[in-house]
């Protein structure tokens, strides 16, 4: 039997614009045309005003903007609780303005060099370290950037992470897609003990200094701290690769930095294109205007909702190469704003597959949720419906109408961002004109400076995450790291107070 025929469907735009990036094709990203092209927009229509409890008023937001308005003041002078020890945490706040175009063909140079001699790439970390480039490739590449050909991935090897958790099978299904190839690795951690990250880099390794001896060294690269740290040791002593991780830049704020750059650049994403968004939300964002910057009412409706009662933030969207975006919006929010009891759980969700599943829950369940869409306007390919010989499923009306795949993905966000907003879950909308890595540069710097602002409001440190610590000692004691004999003596103290329940 033949293969299935795609004849009659154009080519894929995705693969089409990944060959372009080889050819060194760029977008005019820096013309006027351009930028107003891919303006975000942040819709309120179905935010406020939404009925039921826990109601969202003008005048709730109104009320707020003199707070939004000192908070933004005193984040950009650098002013309020800020820091981390003795290190403010606000270098990302004027980073784009400050990279140079030498800088990111650096950066070019060096992974394009290494890219040449390995067929697949390994980005090791966690948190941080990881959602960002994650996310940022999920957006830009094919659903299956690794299972195309060379060519068709423009050049680039294929992308693999490890180090994001502690499962072995993962692991080990990992590896059976490393096998065989020539491979290149960039561990990410500022510290070079990161647990997780730790063990993936020590087994992965070691398999390569066993398959090709002193060379592998060559192979690896790290991400790390400028100075001082484990892995800063290791790569000075072995010769490694290394690229920076900044003090004053915490790891969900980092995408910007050596993070997130490193790999986007081995993917061949645009990096000078990604900059520039980030450049131009960060012009746009600068002044106390509050209905002309969307930083400042960002962070000024999620705290009317908090004040109105709703714990839980739905991120979704109709689009599955941004949902890996949801997913580090899922860190950025909860990590920043989780102190004290305050703040929102950030729930991702992919429309309308999910509107099978927790839907319901959405419409009619507690209304201490609220919901972002990220709509996606114009999707790479358009997906024609096509015309069968019987209607049994009812869908000839929209053949008649000449209506797309494209035209009903767009209510899959319309339609429940209406229904959701009489069932009383008030909804903010931020469209995204299209997949490229301008807009992802935009979102990324409106989300971090909006999540800043609303950790002033909220009253304490967004930069700081204390409570991540707290699983980390209580793992340590328990797999019997050097340092955490009194923290496990503690535990079987409280052991001893717990009645255990097995059923």
């Amino acid at each position: 039997m033949d293969g299935l025929n795609l004849e009659g469907l154009p080519p894929n735009q995705t693969v089409a614009e990944q060959r372009k990036r080889e050819k060194g094709g760029q977008h005019p990203f820096e013309t006027p045309e351009f930028v107003s092209d891919n303006r975000l927009v942040l819709d309120l229509t179905y935010m406020l005003e939404a009925p039921g409890p826990g109601i969202i008023r003008r005048e709730d937001v109104d009320a707020l903007i003199p707070q939004v308005i000192k908070a933004h003041q005193m984040l950009t002078k650098g002013q309020g609780d800020i820091y981390d020890g003795e290190v403010a945490m606000t270098g990302w706040l004027d980073l784009p303005g400050r990279i140079r175009k030498a800088y990111l063909q650096d950066i070019r140079s060096r992974t394009g060099e290494l890219s040449e001699q390995i067929d697949a790439f390994v980005s090791i970390g966690i948190g941080g370290s990881y959602l960002g480039i994650e996310a940022t490739l999920g957006a830009l590449t094919h659903g299956w950037f690794n299972r195309l050909p060379r060519e068709d991935r423009g050049g680039a090897p294929e992308i693999y992470f490890l180090g994001q958790n502690m499962d072995p099978d993962f692991f080990r299904d990992t590896l059976d897609m490393l096998a065989g190839k020539r491979i290149g690795i960039n561990v990410i951690s500022k510290s070079g003990t990161t647990t997780e990250t730790a063990i993936a880099f020590r087994i992965i390794r070691s398999l390569m200094e066993k398959t090709w001896g002193r060379k592998a060294d060559s192979l690896i690269l790290v991400t790390t701290d400028q100075e001082r740290g484990a892995l800063r040791g290791l790569a000075d002593e072995r010769g490694y690769q290394a690229f920076v991780i900044p003090d004053n830049i915490g790891g969900r704020f980092s995408v910007l930095t050596d993070v997130g750059l490193v790999g986007l650049a081995m993917a061949r994403i645009d990096i000078e294109e990604f900059v520039a968004g980030f450049r131009h939300m960060h012009a746009v964002t600068r002044h106390d205007d509050f209905w002309e910057n969307p930083s400042l009412v960002h962070a000024a409706l999620r705290h009317a909702a908090w004040e109105a009662g709703k714990r839980v933030e739905v991120v979704a969207t109709n689009s599955a190469s941004l949902y890996g975006v949801c997913r580090w919006m899922e860190q950025l929010f909860p990590e920043s704003e989780g102190h004290q009891g305050h703040g929102m759980w950030v729930s991702p969700a992919m429309y309308s597959e999910k509107l099978h599943a927790n839907g319901q829950m959405v419409q009619e369940g507690p209304r201490n949720i609220m919901e972002t869409f990220l709509l996606l306007q114009n999707h790479d390919n358009q997906i024609k419906i096509p015309p069968v010989d019987t209607n049994q499923d009812g869908l000839d009306f929209l053949v008649k109408r000449d209506l797309d795949m494209n035209f009903v993905n767009q209510k899959v966000i319309h339609g429940p961002a209406y229904a959701h907003y009489r069932g009383g879950v008030p909804n903010m909308t931020i469209e995204i004109q299209r997949r490229n890595a301008f807009n992802l540069g935009q979102l990324y710097y409106m989300l971090e400076k909006s999540v800043a602002v609303s950790g002033f409001l909220l009253g304490h440190n967004p930069f700081v995450q204390p409570g991540v610590e707290a699983y980390k000692h209580a793992m340590f004691a328990l797999i019997g790291k050097p340092g955490f004999d009194q923290k496990r003596r503690d535990m079987e103290a409280d052991w001893a107070r717990i009645d255990p329940i097995r059923v």
